[in-house]
C-alpha cells in the first residue's frame, strides 16, 4: 500500500460539514421565525442580504477548505455569541429564543469542533484542492443562511429604518 492509498478522499464532503450547514440554516430559519421579517425599508433589507449573502458564502468557503483566518473568525464568532447567550440566559427570563440560539450555538460548536477533527479538513489544510463541485452543494446552503441571516429582524430593537447589516 503506497502513501497515495492513505490519504483521506476529499472528493466528498465529510457528515460534520453538512450537519454545521444544516445547523446554521436551521438556525436562521428558527430567528427569522421568532423575529420575523426586517422592519427596515426594502433598499436596506435588499442591501443587507446582498452584503450577507456574499460575507456568508466566502466565510463558508474558507471554512470548508481550512483558511486559517476565516476560520479563526469563525470559532471566535460562535464562541462569543455562545458566551454572550449563556451570560443572557442565565441573567434573563429563559424565553424561547434565548434558548434556541445557544442551543443552535453549542450545537454548531460541536458540528465545527467535528469537522475540524476530519481527515477531510486535515488534507484541505495540507494543501489538497477540494473540487469547486463537491463544495457547490454546501455553499448553497451557506447562501439561503445568508439570504434568511438579511431577512430577518435584528435582535436588538433598532430605532432607525435605514439599517444596513450583515446577519451572521
Amino acid at each position: 500500500m503506497t502513501a497515495l492509498d492513505t490519504r483521506p478522499a476529499i472528493d466528498r464532503l465529510p457528515t460534520a460539514a453538512w450537519a454545521m450547514a444544516w445547523l446554521f440554516l436551521a438556525g436562521q430559519v428558527c430567528a427569522l421565525v421568532v423575529r420575523g421579517p426586517s422592519s427596515s425599508g426594502a433598499p436596506w433589507i435588499l442591501a443587507s442580504i446582498a452584503l450577507t449573502v456574499v460575507v456568508v458564502r466566502w466565510v463558508a468557503d474558507g471554512v470548508l477548505r481550512g483558511r486559517t483566518v476565516r476560520l479563526v473568525a469563525v470559532w471566535v464568532l460562535i464562541s462569543a455569541a455562545a458566551s454572550v447567550q449563556l451570560v443572557d440566559l442565565l441573567i434573563g427570563p429563559a424565553d424561547v429564543e434565548r434558548v434556541l440560539s445557544l442551543g443552535f450555538s453549542a450545537a454548531q460548536l460541536a458540528a465545527l469542533a467535528a469537522y475540524c477533527s476530519t481527515g477531510y479538513f486535515q488534507a484541505c489544510r495540507a494543501g489538497r484542492a477540494a473540487p469547486r463541485s463537491v463544495l457547490a452543494p454546501l455553499l448553497l446552503i451557506a447562501v439561503a443562511s445568508g439570504f434568511l441571516g438579511g431577512l430577518t429582524e435584528p435582535a436588538a430593537p433598532v430605532s432607525s429604518s435605514t439599517v444596513l447589516r450583515v446577519g451572521l
